[in-house]
Parts: structure tokens; sequence; C-alpha cells
């Protein structure tokens, strides 16, 4: 049905009621064995339709690529992926959300649970990364991390309508520096994409090598759209962002070690070098101009932050055991061409 779904985002075909029923019915299968019962054969395949949703939605209309990306017919799939999963995790984070800490306390709770959590550069794949890591082996990893690397602009752009004052001005800011101060050259999409092209990975291999990402990564990109597309959401979204600034460059250094013991010029790790410094001020700007301005009007959102920050944490987490474990034992060809498709 993934096929049929893809078609019915991009090509301008006809819904009938049978089509309606068939994907319900498909969407409300998947979405309890993937979310209730766990298995991982359909958790892969709610991701990817949750993926090519989104992607639908950040389509722009000369590129054709979302001719019906607003008919009833999708969002009602989108809502029932969404909600199981988000009921999933609900329910796995709740623990977390009975020992909050009180709102003068959050900066320095929230700066050593990110900072303290296996996923963050703890985590054996850095060291590895930076120590011992093929070219090969660097080069999946940084394909695999490409979808939010390159959306990261979208969904900070997605966040600001509706936000007015500091929280506004400050997501500007970061907006501004995702977009390189107004120099297109300095653009960290294009960076990044500089830094691809020399690895011979496609600009837009987050699309058209969708297929390649496991499934972790669709969860962690998924979790940034789906919360960015919905404005409910918003503030868990806020937590998620806040984790993403805290241990950005900590991990960015990592990387950046090992690239520049495999050769790699430090013209071409400008997107990395930047990180490591920019995301240190914006990290501490979203804490203190959005997230606890925001606590001390309404103290009851710290759950939604915190959710936020838990499930991110997690979700790169995953990403990180499984891709350590599929570089580490060369268990997927790491030297493969994506040119070849």
């Amino acid at each position: 049905m993934l096929n049929h779904l893809y078609s019915l985002i991009h090509e301008p075909i006809k819904i009938t009621h049978q089509d309606r029923d068939s994907f319900i019915n498909w969407s409300s299968a998947v979405a309890q064995r993937a979310f209730i019962e766990n298995d991982q054969d359909a958790k892969l395949e709610a991701q990817r339709a949750l993926y090519n949703l989104y992607l639908g939605r950040l389509a722009v209309p000369w590129e054709k690529r979302a001719i019906n990306v607003n008919h009833p017919l999708l969002t009602e799939i989108q809502f029932i992926f969404e909600q199981s999963w988000y009921e999933a995790e609900r329910l796995k984070h709740e623990p977390k959300l009975q020992s909050l800490p009180q709102v003068e306390d959050f900066p320095s709770w929230v700066q050593d649970y990110a900072s303290n959590h296996y996923s963050n550069d703890l985590h054996p794949i850095f060291p590895f990364l930076a120590k011992e890591a093929s070219l090969g082996q660097m080069r999946e990893f940084f394909f695999q991390e490409t979808p939010l690397e390159m959306l990261f602009g979208d969904i900070v752009g997605l966040m600001l309508p509706g936000l007015y004052g500091l929280p506004k001005m400050e997501l500007v800011r970061n907006y501004w520096d995702e977009v390189g101060c107004g120099v297109e050259n300095r653009v960290h999409r294009n960076l990044r994409s500089q830094l691809m092209q020399y690895l011979g990975i496609p600009a837009d291999a987050y699309i058209s090598h969708a297929d390649l990402l496991i499934c972790e990564e669709l969860e962690l990109i998924n979790l940034y759209l789906g919360l960015a597309l919905n404005r409910e959401k918003l503030t868990q979204l806020i937590g998620v962002m806040l984790t993403t600034e805290l241990v950005i460059p900590g991990q960015f250094n990592y990387l950046i070690e090992g690239w520049k013991r495999l050769g790699i010029s430090d013209a071409m790790l400008a997107y990395h070098m930047e990180h490591t410094t920019v995301d240190e001020v914006h990290a501490q700007d979203l804490l203190y101009r959005i997230v606890m301005p925001i606590l001390k009007d309404a103290p009851h959102l710290m759950s939604d932050i915190v959710m936020g920050v838990s499930r991110r944490l997690d979700a790169s987490g995953a990403v990180r055991d499984k891709l350590y474990d599929r570089i580490c034992n060369l268990s997927v060809d790491v030297n493969r061409n994506y040119a070849l498709r």
C-alpha cells in the first residue's frame, strides 16, 4: 500500500469510496501492529508512510510533488498513524513526567539530563567515529543524518507563525543563522550539500534514497516534522529543539575529529564547525528567551516540554544504537554508490 499512498500524494488520481476504505483499513492495521504490538516491520512501514506525507506538505507546486496533499483522506491517514504513535510515546515517557523539577530549577535540570543521556557524546559511536571509522563508515553515518540536517531550517520556519516578542526574535535569529545570515554560500543547507557532493551523495538523497534510511532515523525526522506541522504540539517541539541545540556542539566535535583524521579539509567541514559555536548560543537563548518565559507564565506546560526533550533524546539514542551496530559490524555496504539507482 505504500506505493499506492505515494501515488495518492503525487498523482492526479480520482479517489473512490473503495480506495478510501482500503487506505483507512490499511493504516489502522499498520498503526496497531507498529505502535501497539511493537512489530518492527510495521514500524518501518508506518514511519515511511508518515515521512512521505510530511515531505508532501513541504513540497512546492512547481515541483509537482504534492498534488493531493490537502485531500481529507491523506489527513485522515496521517491522523491515524500519529494518534497511535503519540499514545505509545506518552505511555513510554510517562514515568519521566512524574518527577519534574521546580520551574526555577529547570535550566540546570534539563542541561544535566541532556548531557548525561546515553544518546549524547557518552555513546560509543562518537569516539569510534572520531578515532577508528573508515571513510565509508563515516559516510554512512553522514548519509543517515541527512534528513534532519537538510530540513532543519524548514522546521524552524514552521515554528514562527503566531509567535511574537522574544520567542519570535530568538527563532528568527536561529533561522537567520540557518540561511547563512543572508549569504548564499554560507546557508547551512548549502554547506552540508557541499560536503555531500564531495562524498558522492546527492543533495536530495533524503528524498531520492529514502528507502535506504533506517527506521530509527525516520522516527527521528518524523518526530520533528510531525510536531512542526501540528500547532497543538508546538510546546513539545520547543523541548525537542532545546535538546537539539544542547547536544549538537559536543557531538559535532567528534565528527570533525573523524573527518579531519580522514583528510577532509576545514573548508569542507564548515557546516560542522559552525554548529560547534552557534548552537551553544542558541541553546542558552532558547532556554532563557523561550522556555523559561513559557514556564513562568504556564508552569503546567513543563510536562509538554519535557516530553519533547525525552522523545528527542531517546529517538536519537535509538539511531546511535542502530548505526553503531550496522557500521561497526559492517552489516551494510558502507561504500555503496548512491548514484547507481
